[in-house]
């Protein structure tokens, strides 16, 4: 019985996504084409969750569940382009306060990195993170936080050098070696 249910709400969910898929994409594309694929990827996403809710005039419901989506995903990137730049700011003022010592070489070094660069060090090293852990907050693998700790490090050290006029000897031996066991 419930594999007959799960067979007719799949069915369902399948002929929905076939009538309307072409629709939600248009209204997605022609707002932010950017955006338009992850739109309506958790536009489908939620009605599958939802599908119990969605009324049988569906594609105004869709649409609708698009706008709010987009709304939401434009909202997010504000939030995270304003906490990089306070970031940012905050990284460039510090370098700037205490730029003769080595405190204040790190910071410069770490302005210098890229934001994807800097979180996965921060997480790592500030915050104490292991890769697993690191995986879980950025959403990924494992295996790609290792890649991503492993070219941060190296792009740090570059960035430390350049400062410094030569190798990186003793400042941020943590940083750039991996102090913090992850």
């Amino acid at each position: 019985m419930a594999l007959e249910a799960d067979s007719t709400r799949e069915a369902r969910f399948n002929l929905l996504y076939e009538e309307h898929f072409e629709a939600v994409r248009r209204y997605a594309w022609r707002r932010e084409p950017s955006i338009a694929d992850d739109v309506v990827a958790e536009t489908f996403l939620v009605a599958w969750r939802r599908l119990d809710a969605v009324p049988d005039s569906a594609r105004p419901w869709l649409i609708g569940v698009a706008r709010n989506v987009r709304l939401n995903l434009r909202r997010g990137a504000r939030r995270q382009h304003a906490v990089a730049e306070r970031f940012a700011d905050a990284t460039s003022a510090s370098a700037e306060a205490d730029a003769s010592g080595e405190s204040g070489l790190v910071c410069a070094a770490l302005a210098r990195l890229s934001g994807r660069d800097r979180e996965v060090l921060l997480l790592s090293v500030w915050d104490g993170l292991d890769r697993s852990a690191i995986a879980e907050v950025l959403g990924c693998s494992k295996g790609n936080v290792s890649l991503r700790l492993h070219r941060a490090r190296r792009r740090f050290a570059a960035a430390l050098d350049e400062l410094n006029g030569g190798p990186a000897t003793l400042v941020s031996s943590s940083l750039v070696s991996g102090g913090v066991d992850v």
